[in-house]
Parts: structure tokens; C-alpha cells; sequence
């Protein structure tokens, strides 16, 4: 009876202990585990648990468990492969450590060898006391909604204390612990620590290259619209020096009778005119421009525009923030409404105010259905490195306001909403 009861509480803390770490790995490296991947890890808790029952040497039992979880963060991150195994390799050796200092700590507490005894009952109660914990831990996870960085700081602080616990086991004599298992533990816990640090390096350099990415970008972004700017101006410039001489075409046509001929004239006349003509959306010049500009552009490539905006006056928001966040959110909406059929080919934009909130909503039509990845839209343009970088500017933009990105796509138009907190600033 004892001999089923140690059977089928391996497998359950063995299947507990990888789906635990596909779930670690997952908030770590950002990606949502599906039904085959976890039906795999399940065929994997069977197996370890087969190779453990069988009296496989520790080592062995361990580097299978590590294989099938690093084969289920493999298939979502291929080209991360030496991050998986490094996060995969101290997530075992991490639990590993839990499991020996709880087993000799509930030895030491009831002063009884049998929790350090493979072969007694009592052994398995260290064991499950850290799978409750480490569940318990998961749980606390999911309901926290920056998970990343709070799953660091947890892991940084079980391994301090478990590096202190090895190092406090060490001095004990109660339970006649193997010195040489005691120092190796001591060892792989300071490496466990060292290697958060590194974790926690990388990320943070890999953190700012996205930002200058980011900032590269934005430049870019402005670069672009003030050339434009520059260009229409220049049109408007050489419109005004050459007037006289435009005013006498027009008057000869006139003179002549032949009154197509200068409404034709006056038609080219226009066409700089109006690129250069602003509507007061926001009442922000750089902003109210950057509206119209693209507005004129989208009926430059015969796409129906509407805009319907309330903005509010005297806010914290940013000129250069909300310049950002419609910039990139309208230049994806043309370069999908371009793709789109005749009777999809539309942008629609509305910026409202409710309460101490700011929405802005773009509408547009979508020739193609958009690629999801994880949940997230990838771009469609063929410069990926270069690309995809759009809405990674409106989330870092509408951060600073505590703001929310959201998109959807039904029935050939396409969606996004971002909503931004502000403060009203009072002016003298």
C-alpha cells in the first residue's frame, strides 16, 4: 500500500513540478502554453516518474524532466534556445535545492531521519510542501499584472534564502547530513545567484536597446513629417513669388473666353493651398497639423476620411506623446486602408473626452486579414527588423498616462483604442 501511495505522489509532484516550470517559463519569456504542449508535459511527468520508479540515478530523473520542459518552451521560442535552457536549467536546480532544505528542515523540526530517507513516507512531506508553495506562488502570478517584474524579485529573494538555508544546514547537528550534499547545495545556491543577476543584466540591456529602437524611431517619424512640412511650404513659397504671373494666365483665359481652361488653372492653383490648410482640431498647432496632413494624404489615395473630435484644453498631455500615439496609429490605418476593396477603403478618426479620460479611436478598412502571434499583432510589411515598432512607440507614449492599448479586427475593419488619463493643468 505504501509503495502505490509513494507512486502516485511522485507523479503528481513530478507532473506538478513541470507544469510549474512551463508556467514560469511562459511569464518569463511571454508566451501562452496551448492544449498539445501541456498534453506533452503531462506525457512527460509519466515518464520522469517511470524513470524515478525504476531507481534511475537523481541526475538522470532530473535531466529528463529538464529536456521535456525545454522541449515545450522550444516550440514557442526557437530562437531563443540558450535563454530556455538557461531559465529551464536554475528552475531545477532552484526546486531542487527547496526540496532538500524543507525535507532537512522538517527532519531537523520532528528530529526524525525519515524525512531525509527516500524510502520512508515522511520523505515525501518536504516534497509537497514546496509544490503547494510553488503553486500557491503561480496563483499570486496570475492575478499580478506586471508579472515579470514581480516574478524576479521573488526568485531573487527564494534564492538568498535558500543560499542562507544551505549555509545554516551546514552548521546543524541533529540529522547526520552528507557534508559533501550540504556544500554542493551551498555551491549551486550562490551560482543560482549569480545567475539571477546576470538574468536581470541582460534584460535590462536588452530593455534599452528596445528603447533606442524606440527613440530611433520617434526621430525618424518626426524627421519624416517635418520634411513633408518643408515640402509644402516650399510649394506655397513658389506659389506666392510666381502670383503675378499666375494672376495673368488666369486673366488672359478669362479674357479669351475660355473659362475651362481657368477653372483648370485654378484647380492646380488649389492643390498646395489646401495641403497647407489646417482645420483647429486640438487646438495644438503641431498635433492640429499632423491631422490634417495625414487626413489629405488618405484623400490623396482616394480614402474616405471623417473625423469627430472633442479635445480638451489645457491637459498634461504631452504635444510630442499624442503626436506619437496618432502618428503611428494613422499610418497604420492608410497603409491598411490601401490594401483594402472600394467599399473598405476608409479611415475614421475620433478622440473624446469622458470624465478625466482621453480615447482615441481609429477605424479603418483591412484588405488582409492581421497575423497574430501569442495574442499580439505582427506587422505585415516585409522589413520586419525594421518594422512592427509602431504601436511598441504608442504603448511607451501612452504609458506615461497610465494609458491602454486595444485593437480589434472583425468583418474587414480594423480597430484601435487608446485611452489615456490626464490632469488638468491650470494656466495663469
Amino acid at each position: 500500500m505504501m509503495e502505490w501511495i509513494q507512486m502516485i505522489s511522485y507523479f503528481l509532484t513530478n507532473e506538478l513540478r513541470l507544469f510549474l516550470g512551463l508556467f514560469l517559463a511562459a511569464k518569463v519569456m511571454d508566451f501562452l502554453p496551448k492544449r498539445k504542449i501541456l498534453l506533452f508535459s503531462a506525457a512527460g511527468g509519466v515518464l520522469v516518474t517511470a524513470l524515478q520508479i525504476a531507481g534511475f540515478p537523481t541526475i538522470g530523473v532530473l535531466t529528463a524532466e529538464l529536456l521535456v520542459i525545454t522541449a515545450g518552451t522550444w516550440y514557442y521560442l526557437r530562437d531563443k534556445l540558450n535563454l530556455c535552457l538557461f531559465l529551464i536549467f536554475f528552475y531545477e536546480v532552484g526546486v531542487g535545492l527547496w526540496d532538500f532544505l524543507l525535507q532537512a528542515g522538517l527532519g531537523i523540526m520532528f528530529r526524525s531521519e525519515n524525512f531525509i530517507n527516500p524510502n520512508a513516507l515522511e520523505y515525501l512531506a518536504g516534497i509537497w510542501l514546496v509544490r503547494l508553495l510553488m503553486l500557491s506562488g503561480a496563483i499570486t502570478l496570475i492575478k499580478q499584472d506586471h508579472q515579470n517584474a514581480g516574478t524576479l524579485r521573488a526568485l531573487s529573494i527564494l534564492v538568498i534564502l535558500g543560499m542562507f538555508g544551505a549555509v545554516t544546514l551546514s552548521e546543524q547537528t541533529i540529522l547526520p547530513l552528507n557534508e559533501d550534499q550540504v556544500g554542493t547545495w551551498i555551491i549551486l545556491s550562490i551560482i543560482l545567484l549569480f545567475a539571477i543577476l546576470f538574468y536581470r543584466v541582460n534584460q535590462q540591456r536588452e530593455m534599452e536597446a528596445e528603447i533606442a529602437k524606440l527613440k530611433q524611431e520617434q526621430a525618424e517619424i518626426v524627421e519624416r513629417d517635418y520634411q513633408a512640412l518643408r515640402r509644402t511650404y516650399a510649394d506655397n513659397a513658389k506659389l506666392y513669388h510666381d502670383l503675378h504671373n499666375h494672376i495673368e494666365a488666369i486673366y488672359q483665359c478669362l479674357t479669351q473666353g475660355d473659362t475651362q481652361e481657368a477653372v483648370r488653372y485654378c484647380e492646380d492653383l488649389r492643390t498646395p493651398v489646401r495641403e497647407i490648410s489646417q482645420t483647429v482640431w486640438t487646438g495644438d498647432k503641431a498635433v492640429d497639423y499632423l491631422i490634417s496632413s495625414k487626413m489629405a494624404l488618405a484623400e490623396q489615395k482616394q480614402i474616405k476620411t471623417k473625423v469627430n473630435i472633442e479635445y480638451p484644453h489645457n491637459t498634461n498631455i504631452r504635444s510630442v506623446d499624442l503626436t506619437t500615439i496618432l502618428g503611428n496609429l494613422l499610418d497604420n490605418a492608410l497603409e491598411a486602408a490601401k490594401t483594402a476593396p472600394d467599399r473598405l477603403r476608409f479611415l475614421n478618426l475620433t478622440i473624446r473626452r469622458i470624465n478625466a479620460m482621453l480615447i482615441i479611436k481609429v477605424e479603418n478598412g483591412y484588405g488582409n486579414t492581421p497575423t497574430e502571434e501569442n495574442g499580439k499583432l505582427l506587422t505585415s510589411k516585409t522589413d520586419k527588423a525594421f518594422h512592427g515598432w509602431g504601436l511598441k512607440s504608442v504603448q511607451t507614449a501612452a504609458d506615461r498616462y497610465d494609458g491602454t492599448i486595444s485593437t480589434d479586427y472583425k468583418g474587414g475593419v480594423f480597430q484601435s483604442i487608446v485611452t489615456l488619463s490626464f490632469q488638468p493643468v491650470k494656466t495663469a
